[in-house]
């Protein structure tokens, strides 16, 4: 999966007091900045006072992760940060964008945290490198702290899936993934990964699980306690050897 091995999402921002206690409001498995690729934040506001908003952005070992940001609305110069914070007027939206020139790419996963009616969703685009040829998908947070997430898959024909998970706790967690037939049900084939904490991984479904090439079905995802991990998929189909469009695979919430 050489286009979610080069992605990276990590953002947090700077005008929360030291004491201010923001809540968790969910979590975006991936994001992905660099080697064609960009990720664009939106951060609404739909109360009617002002709300305090942070995200921060963590690499595939559980690190910070330090990424280029730029705001297109407003009058701040672009910076590199492992965190970004902003208070957001009632009914307003903040663009965040991050774009880097890293040829390889900056992959990873972020989390909101807000102290009330704030919510949002990312954009990814890929360009590639000649910056021709743009297609976009759309990711929410996921806020259900479930115990298993399903996606769909489809490795048949020009079709392939990728897919992200993220550890969302500070303790190593070991999740089970079992691929299962579309038309039968039946399992196709399992394979456990532990991630570190606060960990990430982004792969092609079957370079993870080789029992899904040239198959379609399901993957279910699932950690021993709910709430420890955020899933998201990506169904891309190739129209040429350079030539891709894609789309989000929003993960079903099993229990």
């Amino acid at each position: 999966m050489r286009f979610l091995a080069s992605l990276i999402l990590s953002l947090a921002f700077a005008s929360l007091g030291t004491t201010q206690t923001l809540a968790n409001s969910g979590s975006l498995a991936h994001f992905q900045s660099g080697g064609g690729w960009s990720t664009t934040f939106f951060l609404f506001n739909t109360g009617t006072v002002a709300a305090k908003v942070q995200l921060n952005f963590f690499d595939d070992n559980g690190n910070v992760a330090v990424i280029p940001l730029s705001f297109p609305q407003l009058l701040i110069a672009p910076k590199s940060a492992a965190e970004f914070q902003y208070t957001l007027q009632p009914g307003t939206v903040l663009t965040v964008l991050s774009d880097s020139s890293d040829a390889t790419g900056i992959t990873g996963w972020a989390q909101l945290e807000t102290d009330a009616n704030v919510n949002g969703y990312l954009i990814f685009r890929y360009a590639g490198t000649s910056g021709t040829g743009v297609q976009e998908a759309l990711v929410t947070p996921e806020t259900r702290n479930g115990k298993s997430y399903v996606i769909d898959f489809d490795n048949t024909d020009q079709h392939f899936t990728t897919f992200a998970i993220a550890n969302l706790t500070i303790q190593p967690v070991t999740v089970m993934a079992t691929a299962r037939d579309a038309v039968t049900g039946g399992i196709l084939g399992t394979q456990s990964y532990t991630l570190p904490a606060m960990g990430h991984k982004a792969l092609m479904l079957s370079d993870f699980l080789s029992q899904t090439s040239a198959a379609s079905g399901t993957v279910e995802f699932t950690s021993p306690v709910a709430g420890q991990i955020s899933v998201l998929g990506l169904r891309f189909t190739q129209s040429s050897p350079t030539t891709y469009a894609f789309t989000s695979t929003p993960p079903i919430l099993k229990q």
